[in-house]
């Protein structure tokens, strides 16, 4: 018997968007973005799905754990069916790891399944999912083999023209888009003087996707979007942990 699809839709346009693909020829990982799921350290009795203003969980997912989160739409999966979605820290999935970049080395792609629905409407869920793994992002040179990334990895950078790059320590964050409709991100982690990106993302209305693996990126293209950045004005280095 066919599992129960847990298939939530747009708020503007009410329509479901099509399932992701759980694979990549470019990377290890293909998952979800951490907007669309909200952590939560309740059991059976959860918050009327409307409600706004509910404790957010700062427990980290840990393998083995049933979870109870709250889901919506570019939200698209069966019940049972594995699937990755990346995990941050409350604080930078409220306000991003531009605003809480000690956060990054916190977070992670997380293997869930859902094991039952607690309740659900046409755009939101709550359910309890299974925690299957757990690989933490800073990891992914040692986890994942090394990547050529010359080809297939920054056009759609380069197709938006003029990313934006902040800088925290030895990580690179660097995001580009047209108008806030449409845009890319990578986080990239220098290592021995090379630029390594671990996880990279596409978005647009009606997907929020997230890819995690070890990209070796080509030296001089980065270095010279950095030149560009700065000379812009649109490189940020961050040096404390809490930004005034």
């Amino acid at each position: 018997m066919e599992q129960e699809l847990v298939a939530l839709a747009c708020g503007v346009c009410k329509g479901v968007s099509e399932r992701i693909r759980m694979e990549s020829e470019l990377f290890d990982i293909a998952g979800f973005e951490n907007d669309m799921m909200e952590w939560s350290d309740y059991e059976n009795e959860v918050p009327p799905l409307d409600e706004r203003h509910w404790l957010r969980s700062n427990r980290p997912p840990e393998r083995g754990q049933v979870r109870t989160v709250k889901v919506s739409h570019p939200f698209h999966m069966r019940i049972g069916e594995p699937f990755w979605i990346m995990h941050t820290p409350v604080l930078s999935s409220f306000n991003g790891w531009d605003s809480h970049p000690e956060e990054i080395e916190q977070s992670s792609f997380v293997q869930c399944s859902i094991e039952r629905v607690i309740e659900r409407n046409e755009f939101k869920a709550w359910l309890c999912v299974k925690i299957l793994d757990v690989w933490m992002i800073q990891d992914y040179n040692k986890r994942f083999p090394e990547r050529d990334g010359r080809q297939g990895y920054l056009e759609g950078f380069e197709m938006f023209g003029d990313p934006y790059i902040f800088n925290y320590q030895n990580w690179l964050f660097i995001s580009a888009g047209s108008q806030g409709n449409i845009g890319v991100w990578g986080l990239v982690k220098r290592i021995d003087s090379q630029y390594h990106m671990f996880v990279y993302g596409d978005w647009d209305f009606h997907t929020n996707n997230a890819y995690g693996g070890n990209i070796l990126l080509p030296k001089e293209r980065i270095d010279g979007w950095l030149k560009q950045a700065m000379e812009n004005n649109r490189f940020e280095t961050i040096s404390s942990m809490v930004r005034e």
